[in-house]
Order: structure tokens, then C-alpha cells, then sequence
């Protein structure tokens, strides 16, 4: 048992010391995390009492290739739902991944690296207004990012760095939500609360 215990603390920091490996965790949308929230909000008549229950799922990671310095693959999903019902029901739900490239231009310390990256997804989402047919689509999206890294220490066996960046999102909406709702949008993130932990 002595032995295990040595060999599985050996394999954890030799993965720490390699930080091969990166977790975002942002403001938008809480990566690497999932929650519910359930929101009653009581009306003054004769408004109506407003309901809201929001379940997120919302999963990041980044990998290096051995193979290519610097280079590492990125890959994410997402489970987001939101009820509302407020004078009539409303539903918003989406699923999807994303995949792509995030690039570190200081390889040899990336805990204080500037990095760029770019994601392609492919989401799933679905409106349904009381009162209307419900519309859904298959939904393109293209993200990138650029930033910079601080090193904020370790903490157990992860080390974590401030990771602040620009990030600008395009998404061309596909099916009845194209039709009926909207073709396209775009979106630009300043992430002034992000962190990665690299282990």
C-alpha cells in the first residue's frame, strides 16, 4: 500500500511539473463547472410573478501535443438550459462542442505565457415561446482568443495563473431558429476574471 501511495505521489508531480494540461475557469461561463439556479421574483400587480430556473454545464480543457512545442489542443461542451415563466412560458436550452488550437508563445513557462487560440463548434439549441411553435437548429460558431498569463503560485497540486484576454465569438444560427429568429451574431469578451490551472 506504501508503494502505491509513493508511485501515485511520484505520477501527480511529475504531471505538475510538466503542466501539459490547462482548465479555464471564467466569468462567462464558469468553465469546468455546473450548477443550478432556481429564481422567484414576486410581481406587483397586476404584473405577473417572474420564475426562472437555469441549469449550466459547461466543460474546458487544454492539452499539449508532444509533438508540436508550444501547441496544444482544446476542446469544450456545454449544457445550458433556462426556464422562464413570466406571462407566458419561455424555454432556451443548447448543447455543443467545440474544438480547436490554443497556441503558447513562451512554451518553456507557460504559467506566464501570452497565448492565442481558436475554437469551431457545433451547437444544438432549441426555443420554445408559449404560443408558438417550438424552433430549433444546428448553430455554427468560430471563437478566438488571445491573452496573458500570471503565475499566481501553486496550490496543492495545480498551479494556477490570472489569464486575462479578449475573446470575440461569430455564430451563423441554423434551422426553424434561422428562419424564424435570427441568422447570425457575434460577441466580444473582455475576460478580466479568468484563471487557468495547469497541471
Amino acid at each position: 500500500m506504501k508503494l502505491l501511495l509513493v508511485a501515485v505521489a511520484l505520477m501527480m508531480s511529475t504531471l505538475v511539473s510538466a503542466q501539459t494540461r490547462i482548465v479555464s475557469i471564467d466569468a462567462f461561463d464558469l468553465s469546468y463547472t455546473g450548477g443550478f439556479l432556481f429564481k422567484s421574483d414576486e410581481g406587483k400587480k397586476p404584473v405577473k410573478d417572474r420564475d426562472e430556473t437555469t441549469f449550466r454545464l459547461n466543460l474546458n480543457y487544454a492539452q499539449n501535443f508532444s509533438e508540436y512545442v508550444g501547441v496544444m489542443w482544446k476542446g469544450a461542451f456545454h449544457f445550458n438550459r433556462t426556464d422562464v415563466d413570466w406571462g407566458g412560458d419561455s424555454l432556451e436550452s443548447s448543447f455543443g462542442v467545440k474544438g480547436g488550437l490554443l497556441f503558447n508563445f513562451q512554451h518553456e513557462d507557460i504559467k506566464n505565457s501570452i497565448f492565442v487560440g481558436g475554437l469551431i463548434g457545433l451547437e444544438r439549441a432549441t426555443i420554445e415561446a408559449q404560443g408558438m411553435d417550438d424552433e430549433s437548429g444546428l448553430n455554427l460558431s468560430l471563437d478566438l482568443e488571445a491573452g496573458k498569463r500570471w503565475d499566481l503560485g501553486k496550490w496543492s497540486l495545480a498551479s494556477i495563473s490570472y489569464a486575462p484576454s479578449v475573446a470575440l465569438g461569430f455564430k451563423r444560427y441554423g434551422g426553424d431558429i434561422r428562419d424564424e429568429y435570427f441568422r447570425s451574431g457575434n460577441e466580444i469578451k473582455l475576460n478580466f476574471l479568468k484563471f487557468d490551472i495547469l497541471f
